[in-house]
């Protein structure tokens, strides 16, 4: 089972996730990424280990800094923590990828991670933004995954749909 949740930003990718993490009663393996509210004009995006999460999404490593809508991005970050979130996961582990998005462009490192993880022999819970890159492309296109389109309108539906359709 591979489910990528594609979706606008608050449409609930990251929510049913949870939710279908929480109904599998499985410990994870992959990563997060939040983006925090801003605070005197300054927004930030945070990745960590959902593993091994921190106490604070504060003390996470920040891969995007926000203010006054200019973008300070780290895409090295995904290439060096994203690649350990995501290397030595056992087979048969439920891995989660929240989010994929355009930052992965520029960490070719990472995308190979990902690449790796949706090939193999894992269970996968994706939330992959709707920008049109070749990677994102690629990423929803994967031949071993399910893609599914999460609106706000249709997502308590479907998480009753993924839950039935997977038996979860």
């Amino acid at each position: 089972m591979k489910i990528m949740l594609c979706g606008d930003i608050d449409s609930g990718k990251s929510t049913l996730i949870r939710k279908l993490l929480e109904d599998m009663g499985k410990p994870p393996k992959g990563y997060i990424t939040v983006r925090m509210p801003a605070v005197d004009g300054v927004s930030k995006v945070y990745l960590y280990d959902i593993a091994n999460p921190p106490e604070r999404v504060e003390d996470a490593a920040v891969i995007i800094t926000i203010e006054n809508e200019v973008r300070e991005k780290h895409p090295e970050l995904l290439d060096t923590l994203g690649v350990q979130y995501l290397t030595d996961i056992p087979a048969g582990s439920v891995v989660v990828l929240d989010e994929i998005g355009s930052l992965e462009s520029a960490s070719p490192e990472f995308q190979k991670a990902v690449m790796r993880i949706l090939s193999g022999d894992y269970t996968v819970l994706a939330a992959v933004k709707a920008a049109n890159t070749d990677f994102l492309r690629r990423v929803r296109s994967h031949p071993d995954c399910e893609l599914y389109i999460i609106t706000p309108d249709n997502r308590d539906a479907l998480y009753e749909q993924l839950k039935r359709e997977y038996n979860i």
